[in-house]
Formats: C-alpha cells, sequence, structure tokens
C-alpha cells in the first residue's frame, strides 16, 4: 500500500513538473520574439533611432547627424541623452566622449565630477539615468567637427552665393568642359548633402568642385572676387590653408563654421571623425532591439518624451489628448508631425488614423508632401507594416 501511494504521489509530481515546464516554455516563446519577428523589430528599431534622433539634436539645435552617429554607434538612448545634457550646461561634446570611453565607460556621475559638472543642475529625468541608464561597457570612439555646442546648427548653412553657374568667362579661364559645368552646378546645389567623393569631381584645370564651394562661400563673407581665390588654387599648387593666409583670412574659417563640412574632405580627417555640417547619407536598415521605442526603458522614456512634446512644440491639451491613446513613442510623434504638416487640429489626425488604420493613408488624404522627410515616411512604413 505504501508503495502505491508513493507512486501515485511520483506520477504526481511528474505531472507538475511537465506542467511547469510546459508554462515555463510557453513564457519563454511569449518574451522572445520569433523569428520572423526579430528581423522586423531590427528594422523597426533601426527607423525609431533616426527618427528619436531629430527629437534629441533639435531639442539642442545641433545637426541630427550628433544624435544619430552615437545611436548608430551603439550608444543607448541614456547614455546619447546623458551626454547631450553635459553639452547642454556648457561643457565639450568630444571631451565627454573622451573622458567616458578613457574612463573604460565609467558611470556618468564620474565622469561629471571629472569635468566638474554639478548633476544637481541637470532635468530630474536626465540625473535619474546617471544612475539606471543603459550603459556601453567599452564606448566607441567619436570626434565631431566641429565641436557641437547648442544653437551651432545655425552656424553651419552654408550662404548662397554668386555665380552659383560658371559663365562663359569662368568657362573660358577655367577651360571647363560641359561636364564639370554640370559637376559644379549638381554640386553648388546642396554641397553639403551630396556624398563626399563628389566634392572631389574634376572642376576644370586641376580644380574640384569642393574649391568652387570654398570660393563662393569666402567670398561671399570677404571683399574677395571668387575667380581670384580659384586661381590661386589652379593645379592645386597652394593649400587652402596658405590660400587662407594670403588672402588675410582666420584658417579656422574652414573648419570651425559651414566649411567645416566640406574643407576636411580636400584636406583629409581622421577615420573617427563625424563632420556634423554634412548630412548622413546612408543609414543603418536594422539595429538592436534597445532602440525600438516600444522598449525602451521607462527612465528613457520619462527623459525622451519631453524632448519629442518640446520639439514639436506640443501644446498641454495636445499632450493630455495623446495620453489618452495607445500610441507607442513613435506613433505620439507621428500625430504631432502631421498635425503640424497638415496645419490641422491633432484631434482630427487622430480620428483619421482610429477610421483609417494607417499613417501613410492619411498622408494621402491631405497630399502631405514628405519630401525631404525620409525618416518620417520610413516610420510610417514601419509602424503601418505591422497592422
Amino acid at each position: 500500500m505504501r508503495y502505491r501511494i508513493l507512486f501515485a504521489l511520483f506520477t504526481i509530481a511528474l505531472t507538475l513538473t511537465g506542467t511547469v515546464l510546459a508554462e515555463s516554455e510557453a513564457d519563454t516563446v511569449e518574451a522572445v520574439p520569433s523569428q520572423t519577428d526579430f528581423p522586423t523589430r531590427r528594422r523597426l528599431a533601426a527607423v525609431d533611432a533616426r527618427f528619436a534622433a531629430t527629437w534629441i539634436a533639435g531639442s539642442y539645435d545641433v545637426p541630427a547627424r550628433v544624435a544619430q552617429e552615437m545611436l548608430y554607434k551603439e550608444y543607448s538612448y541614456a547614455e546619447t541623452l546623458i551626454a547631450l545634457a553635459f553639452m547642454g550646461e556648457g561643457l565639450s561634446l568630444n571631451e565627454v566622449l573622451e573622458q567616458r570611453r578613457l574612463q573604460g565607460g565609467a558611470r556618468w556621475k564620474e565622469i561629471a565630477s571629472t569635468l566638474g559638472l554639478d548633476t544637481s543642475k541637470l532635468p530630474k529625468p536626465i540625473a535619474e539615468l546617471l544612475w539606471f541608464g543603459r550603459n556601453q561597457v567599452k564606448p566607441p570612439v567619436i570626434h565631431f567637427l566641429p565641436d557641437p555646442y547648442p544653437g551651432v546648427k545655425k552656424e553651419l548653412v552654408i550662404p548662397p552665393f554668386e555665380p552659383t553657374v560658371p559663365g562663359n568667362s569662368e568657362r573660358e579661364r577655367f577651360h571647363l568642359s560641359d561636364t564639370e559645368v554640370k559637376n559644379i552646378r549638381y554640386v553648388l546645389d546642396d554641397p553639403l548633402g551630396v556624398p563626399e567623393e563628389d566634392l572631389l569631381l574634376p572642376a576644370g584645370r586641376g580644380l574640384t568642385t569642393a574649391d568652387w564651394v570654398l570660393s563662393g562661400a569666402i567670398a561671399y563673407f570677404k571683399p574677395f572676387p571668387m575667380d581670384s581665390l580659384l586661381a590661386a588654387r589652379v593645379g592645386e599648387d597652394i593649400p587652402w590653408s596658405e590660400v587662407s593666409m594670403a588672402f588675410g583670412f582666420r584658417p579656422d574659417v574652414l573648419t570651425q563654421g559651414p566649411l567645416s563640412g566640406i574643407y576636411p574632405v580636400l584636406s583629409g580627417y581622421a577615420p573617427d571623425t563625424v563632420l556634423i555640417a554634412r548630412k548622413r547619407i546612408k543609414h543603418p536598415k536594422t539595429l538592436p532591439l534597445l532602440y525600438d521605442l516600444e522598449r525602451i526603458t521607462p527612465g528613457e522614456k520619462r527623459a525622451l518624451q519631453p524632448l519629442l512634446y518640446h520639439y514639436y512644440d506640443a501644446t498641454d491639451e495636445e499632450i493630455a489628448m495623446l495620453k489618452t491613446e495607445k500610441f507607442d513613442m513613435a506613433e505620439k510623434g507621428l500625430a504631432l508631425v502631421l498635425a503640424r504638416m497638415s496645419t490641422l487640429d491633432l484631434s482630427i489626425i487622430i480620428q483619421d488614423y482610429r477610421r483609417l488604420g494607417k499613417w501613410t493613408e492619411i498622408v494621402r488624404k491631405y497630399a502631405i508632401d514628405l519630401t525631404g522627410n525620409d525618416d518620417i515616411l520610413e516610420v510610417m512604413v514601419a509602424r503601418d507594416e505591422l497592422k
């Protein structure tokens, strides 16, 4: 009888163990994305990071590329927000990142102490991240040129200058072929947006298209004829650093203002240097899941969301409206940006989304022009594909 009871108990134990294991396996399957879902979420993480970089950088009025480079090189949202908050308090961002690397990924509190920053001045959500944010153990090397500071974005715009198209006298003087004229026109149309290699296209008598951009911009600010500056560069016998001395302007004009996105391409720069005046041409197709805005930590959300609202100038009424919706952070950004671009009330955009179910359908309905806003379009498409 005793053995029968023991056998029965053993059978029950096996059954319960099997049930627990089955439940545990079910939980595991639920917690980890399926193989089909995993690549989708990694693609979503990439477009989310690019979208969020716009709000983060825009809130400090620095080029989006500053935040993009940090996120793409696997600084977490927390680290990116902390570093830029330190910059906002007057520290050199390059020095902050250098100290972070030299101290082997030391806590941000220690970096602040080394650089003499009083962390009590930081916004509360950022201060909380100093202890609980996700951290890189071995931060990568990044050096921004020029060193960003709040408001630098306004200083990195190349002014329009004349002549934007070489005339007959320039064609003759610099022996320009039709192809070279085409090269110059193409690059002058968007000198900071074309690929870097296009700044080295031939543009007459040993000149490159970059020479035309540099000479035109300098002539705009200084009383020097554009042709004279170009003539000094013919054959590239005299480097631009010596041209600056010959014409009496400071060499740092070439590396600290808008020309910092042009001159280093000619002179060369270190592999880990980022020319922040230039737009990033290529963006990663996938990123780790921690960049998916649905998966960020509560602390990251508390620190990032105010920047989203600040960037789009969200009113208290709009913020309250968004809180009642089951939107993730990226969707809140999409709702706000569509309201701004369509000049419609946010409530109308939200109603349209409830009815249409897709962000791209709202774009079609109001014929919103997203030219030059690939980051917004990609987030919309990625979110719509999940439906």
